[in-house]
């Protein structure tokens, strides 16, 4: 038998009745607060397709490692796959870079993956004859400098690391190296900053191989046997040298030698196995993908219409003064009378024409849930 002394809890039972006990004088009076039938009964809709409580994300990028050959070296090359887009510096010249880095058909510069070594992440790799990706430490290194003929070193870095001037080295300085300086709030500023970076790496390279055909013209006009000419040679660095400047060379890749992101990934890579491109930096060159494919159709089309890519390119070809006479730059008068205006009316259509009912004809119907 239940004794209402021996109990003053609050009993619930879900889905069919809640009972409250009270005790005065020793007796218990119980009352129904609550009486609900639908808890217990299926429920009339059941979930259409597997639903997941994380915040929306868009889907990620898959940068499989590059296939190998018998020596272990990676099946990626960058030599003479397509046109070099110049887009982000201004040089017209689709040799440029053969000519300023002498170099002839495939410009990658190779190792083996199979010989990385846990201590070489201190040290800088080349990822092209002249580009080389590497750490603060290697920057400092005066020893590499020399060895690796550095002409220039460009440092990736983020704007309070730049305020506390933490980045700085001294040993280009003394040794009379050219420095450049990339400074970002944060790696999404990047995509804002690769055509700097692109142009800085150009123009340097341009520079210097100016520089030693002026020093060979004149040794070869005083009767002496010209000079040895090399290559300009870049050091991109970060903290780590595995983030942002890693993503600065990708970049570079991608604009230069018009490869998609997926092969520039694993391209620096396979130079320097322990860059980490994270879902960010991912999707940050896969939008800076967007735009330099966008920048070579419109540069196609133009192409095509000219016939001419030369000076006729979208990027090089010269602007009409300001102070040219309107006539010689439209070819008709450069503005329109008020009366002109009003007579060319344009027929916009109905308003039934202006639906966006495009975007939908081709997508199937989805039913977030389904009736039982």
């Amino acid at each position: 038998m239940w004794d209402p002394l021996s109990s003053r809890n609050l009993l619930t039972s879900s889905g069919s009745s809640s009972m409250t006990t009270d005790l005065t004088d020793g007796h218990a009076s119980n009352r129904q607060t609550s009486y609900d039938t639908n808890l217990s009964s299926p429920p009339s809709h059941l979930p259409n397709h597997q639903w997941s409580y994380r915040v929306p994300s868009p889907p990620r990028v898959i940068v499989p490692p590059p296939q190998t050959n018998g020596a272990g070296f990676p099946d990626v090359h960058i030599g003479d796959g397509g046109p070099i887009d110049f887009e982000s510096n201004g040089f017209a010249n689709s040799e440029f870079l053969k000519i300023v880095t002498y170099a002839d058909g495939d410009t990658t510069a190779m190792d083996s993956m199979l010989n990385w070594r846990y201590e070489e992440r201190r040290m800088a790799q080349k990822i092209l004859p002249f580009l080389y990706l590497g750490p603060l430490s290697i920057a400092r290194d005066v020893a590499f400098l020399k060895r690796e003929q550095i002409t220039m070193i460009m440092a990736v870095r983020n704007t309070q690391a730049a305020r506390a001037n933490l980045l700085h080295t001294k040993a280009a300085l003394n040794l009379g190296i050219e420095s450049c300086t990339i400074d970002v709030a944060g790696n999404q500023e990047l995509i804002a900053a690769f055509p700097r970076a692109i142009a800085a790496i150009n123009t340097h390279l341009s520079h210097t191989y100016e520089n030693q055909q002026q020093r060979n013209a004149e040794l070869s006009s005083l009767g002496q046997p010209p000079q040895t000419s090399l290559p300009g040679r870049v050091l991109v660095f970060c903290e780590t040298g595995n983030e942002r400047s890693a993503t600065v060379v990708a970049a570079y890749i991608m604009a230069m030698f018009c490869k998609d992101l997926i092969p520039a990934i694993q391209l620096v890579q396979a130079q320097r196995f322990c860059v980490s491109f994270d879902d960010s930096l991912r999707f940050l060159l896969q939008s800076y993908e967007a735009i330099l494919r966008a920048k070579r159709d419109v540069a196609k089309s133009l192409a095509d219409c000219t016939g001419v890519p030369g000076d006729n390119h979208p990027h090089t070809r010269r602007r009409p003064s300001s102070d040219a006479p309107a006539e010689g730059r439209m070819g008709t008068s450069s503005k329109r009378t008020l009366d002109e205006s009003y007579d060319d009316d344009v027929d916009m259509g109905s308003a039934d024409k202006v639906r966006d009912d495009g975007r939908f004809e081709r997508r199937d119907e989805f039913a977030p849930f389904l009736d039982q």
